[in-house]
């Protein structure tokens, strides 16, 4: 690549990330959406604060143009909302990238967050990041279990604590009558 006097290579990435979202247009404006100069800008930079939010280096044009194709025809997305959209899209994106420790697929996280955002979450970030968050850890279990039956003295502290953050912290579905049976009133006093 040759690089003209006086460019940088963040310079020359922000061109390229811009070029890509304005060739988005000819795929984006069959479902009424088209990104204006303003609404490209505003990509570009969000995806820069979202890497350094994240801590994460990215060459090329990025996610962004992925998740533009990819969530444009949504029903739950419209003209007005869709820049702000895509930048929630983006945060969440380079999150479980990193959560996932690069294990996920870009290709296939844009996909599954495209399904659980129209199936599951009903347009509803919050909902979409949830979601997310549940099939992580239900995937990090099926590996551990996985594992586990590989290597029975493996360490349970990963899937221990995916499991304390599927359950939200709710210690009363981990009772077990087998192992903890309820108290009857009975004390240790009364034999």
């Amino acid at each position: 690549m040759i690089v003209p006097f006086g460019q940088n290579d963040a310079q020359l990435q922000l061109q390229a990330a811009a070029q890509e979202l304005e060739s988005c247009n000819n795929v984006t404006q069959r479902y009424g959406i088209t990104l204006s100069q303003q609404d490209i800008q505003a990509l570009v930079v969000g995806r820069l604060d979202a890497l350094q939010e994240t801590e994460r280096v990215e060459f090329g044009g990025g996610v962004a143009k992925d998740l533009v194709l990819a969530f444009s025809s949504s029903v739950y997305v419209s003209q007005t909302g869709f820049v702000q959209t895509v930048l929630e899209l983006q945060d969440l994106f380079y999150l479980f990238k990193n959560e996932s420790e690069e294990q996920i697929p870009d290709d296939d996280l844009i996909r599954t967050m495209r399904s659980l955002y129209d199936d599951v979450a009903q347009g509803d970030m919050e909902r979409l990041s949830e979601a997310l968050l549940d099939g992580l850890a239900r995937h990090v279990r099926e590996v551990a279990d996985v594992e586990d039956a590989a290597d029975p003295g493996a360490d349970d502290a990963v899937k221990n604590g995916y499991t304390l953050a599927a359950h939200r912290y709710d210690v009363s579905k981990w009772v077990d009558d087998e192992f903890a049976p309820a108290w009857d009133g009975a004390s240790w006093m009364d034999e």
